[in-house]
């Protein structure tokens, strides 16, 4: 009985391909596959086409209709954030979708046809557009009733930290060598001086994380292990990340909510360099250090761009390993140095000399050096700023 029911799918799919191509121009189909399984491509990724649409960018018209269909292979990674795209794109749950656009692409000028989409913000949109994504009201006041109930004060302004460590791919992926991603991992421990000086300030700082290796062992008021509590839901994960003042993050995939929801970002041990090109300037980065351990001393960037491994580019810990590498956590003080200058930046008090704008371009100079290339926007001076005080302590990083 399966094999009738799929043979009938894809019959039905296979006309489906073939009438969308009748029908145009007069009526533009095109089918996507969502990333639905991972919370960052499911948000970036969606968002940014839309930005691009909304933008003409791809000489849209009105003409087209997408529709989209969720992976089939893999859970949605976040069904609060399935159920805001729901509001906004058509999303099939007819399995006939997606063997209609599996058939589709392999059809002459399959591409045509189908949606293309990416994580990258080449044309600077997030500062041009409005979140395309809207609380309803219920859940509005469903998300505030949670704030105002862990709020030291009224309206108390928040702070949302995340920290990667080996249990985020570990529980994702039963068969992966998740060794290969330790060079992106962390300990959450050198984020207790930035939560404390932010609590002394009058924020609330809320630890944010689906699955984490260890609680966040501090006691303070001001400071909640939201990731271990027993608070955390779905709905929060959107919720917080959408309408918090600052997200500091090691770079996973929960950070694209405030991304999309145009809230400032701290993005810290970030590697590989190459990425930075990708971000926009309500994000300010610091990376991490490259430690060559034959000579017991940091890469020079100027060293990272000269070198032959294409060190710029690693994303596997294996090839910083065969580098004779070994990458150096940001410092607590680096990160709440960081911390405080975005958030200077963000409310207007950030002083800025001659002397930090030449450590920014001189750290850009040296990325436009990359082999092979960072990743550039396609926008004049649309760029993420590195932190200064880090560069300022560092200055292998402009040299």
């Amino acid at each position: 009985m399966k094999f009738v029911v799929k043979t009938l799918q894809l019959i039905v799919g296979s006309l489906a391909a073939i009438a969308i191509r009748i029908v145009y121009p007069v009526r533009h189909y095109k089918f996507g596959r969502l990333p639905s399984h991972e919370i960052g491509h499911y948000a970036s990724n969606v968002e940014l086409y839309l930005c691009e649409k909304e933008a003409k960018i791809h000489g849209d018209s009105q003409k087209i209709v997408d529709i989209w269909y969720r992976n089939p292979d893999h859970a949605v990674a976040n069904n609060q954030l399935d159920t805001m795209w729901s509001r906004v794109i058509k999303i099939s749950d007819s399995p006939i979708t997606r063997y209609a656009d599996a058939i589709s692409r392999r059809l002459p000028g399959g591409s045509r046809f189908s949606i293309s989409h990416h994580d990258r913000d080449a044309y600077g949109l997030y500062e041009k557009t409005e979140p395309h994504l809207k609380f309803s009201q219920t859940e509005t006041e469903k998300g505030e009733a949670f704030l105002e109930s862990v709020r030291m004060f009224p309206k108390q302004k928040f702070v949302c930290l995340v920290v990667r460590d080996a249990s985020y791919k570990q529980d994702q992926f039963v068969n992966r060598d998740i060794a290969k991603d330790d060079y992106r991992n962390n300990d959450i421990n050198n984020f207790k001086t930035v939560a404390e000086q932010l609590a002394k300030d009058g924020y609330l700082v809320i630890r944010m994380g689906a699955k984490v290796a260890m609680p966040f062992d501090i006691e303070i008021p001001g400071v909640i292990d939201y990731a271990t509590n027993g608070m955390r839901s779905e709905f929060l994960d959107v919720y917080l990340g959408a309408n918090c003042d600052l997200f500091i993050s090691t770079v996973l995939g929960i950070d694209s909510i405030p991304e999309i929801f145009r809230k400032p970002r701290i993005l810290t041990n970030y590697i590989p360099i190459a990425n930075f090109g990708k971000y926009g300037p309500q994000n300010l980065i610091i990376p991490k250090q490259y430690w060559l351990e034959r000579e017991s001393r940091y890469l020079a960037f100027s060293e990272i761009v000269a070198s032959k491994d294409a060190l710029g580019s690693c994303t596997s810990s294996y090839e910083y390993q065969r580098a004779g590498l070994k990458l150096v956590e940001n410092t607590p003080q680096e990160i709440t140095l960081a911390t405080q200058e975005l958030l200077a930046r963000k409310n207007g008090t950030w002083q800025s000399t001659v002397g930090a704008q030449s450590l920014q371009e001189k750290f850009w100079s040296l990325y436009d050096q990359l082999s092979p290339s960072g990743i550039k926007s396609r926008v004049a001076g649309h760029k993420p700023i590195i932190g200064t005080e880090f560069l300022r302590a560092n200055p292998h990083w402009t040299v």
